[in-house]
């Protein structure tokens, strides 16, 4: 499916997400989203934030396109960082107002280099990778301007490797970093999955485009990688039951206890399981393992 499709295709839904999640409005970010910003921000946090929303709003979109940002990208954004700033909270002390900083920051530009990504009229991480394209955007707009250069480099590099197959590499206040921005995404990547699988036909519209077989199957690839606590390859999926699991399996990328602690609260794997018709014996297996790992003492 090309970009033209793609975004015909979300677009036919823009309006029943918007009703299902309270967008009652277009959101233009210099007039809407700024006002947002919290009165205990700090005041590095409003500059960033404010580069950020004047960089999108450098970007010619369409009016079809701007409709699919409000709802699907910059409500994302937001949620994500909150999502930073709670997980941020769980690992450091409550008083270094400079670590929640930083992982506000790295939370509201961890995806500006979708923003061009749609701008050139392409989505796929495989033509331009948007971890990458979003550092360069950052450098090239001096968007960090005034934050010291070693907060720079965390930044940045947070940013990277947020869309990136893990690693453990980077010196322990970077890691940490790194972690907070990857369990953040998931999570509302999550949030995204058990709405539309709960209360739209979205992403099951969705799949009916997508080149995934209709057997009601597990594929052996992805259960033997469930069943040992591994992330499968998604060129693993063949059905759409795949798809599914192949999500779920996403807890196998959880790094901290507080995002695991948030997804068993929400429920979401039990929701995305749910959606499930008549699972056989393979799927329950994985579904369990999953839920296994989930405990407290997996970490």
């Amino acid at each position: 499916m090309d970009y033209s499709q793609l975004l015909n295709f979300i677009l036919k839904y823009t309006n029943m997400l918007a009703n299902r999640w309270k967008v009652s409005k277009m959101i233009t970010p210099s007039k809407d989203f700024l006002p947002t910003i919290r009165k205990g921000d700090t005041e590095m946090y409003q500059t960033i934030a404010a580069r950020f929303y004047s960089f999108i709003d450098s970007l010619s979109f369409s009016q079809e396109e701007k409709e699919i940002i409000n709802v699907l990208k910059l409500e994302h954004t937001l949620r994500v960082v909150e999502l930073s700033e709670i997980l941020a909270k769980s690992v450091f002390d409550e008083n270094d107002s400079e670590g929640m900083n930083t992982a506000k920051i790295i939370g509201v530009l961890h995806d500006i280099g979708r923003w061009q990504q749609m701008h050139n009229r392409s989505l796929s991480d495989t033509d331009s990778d948007h971890g990458e394209m979003g550092v360069a955007l950052i450098i090239e707009n001096n968007i960090l301007d005034g934050i010291p250069e070693n907060t720079q480099h965390i930044i940045l590099t947070a940013i990277r490797e947020h869309n990136k197959k893990y690693s453990d590499e980077f010196d322990g206040m970077t890691q940490m970093f790194v972690d907070i921005i990857r369990d953040a995404d998931k999570i509302d990547n999550f949030f995204v999955e058990v709405k539309d699988y709960a209360n739209n036909p979205l992403e099951k519209s969705m799949q009916k485009v997508l080149p995934f077989s209709d057997e009601h199957r597990l594929s052996h690839d992805i259960y033997d990688c469930i069943m040992n606590n591994r992330l499968a390859d998604s060129s693993a999926r063949k059905t759409k039951i795949d798809f599914k699991f192949f999500k779920m399996a996403w807890c196998y990328d959880i790094k901290l206890a507080k995002s695991m602690e948030i997804i068993r609260e929400k429920q979401y794997i039990h929701d995305i399981f749910n959606d499930i018709q008549n699972p056989d014996k393979a799927m329950i297996q994985a579904y369990e393992k999953i839920c296994a790992y989930l405990m407290p003492t997996s970490l």
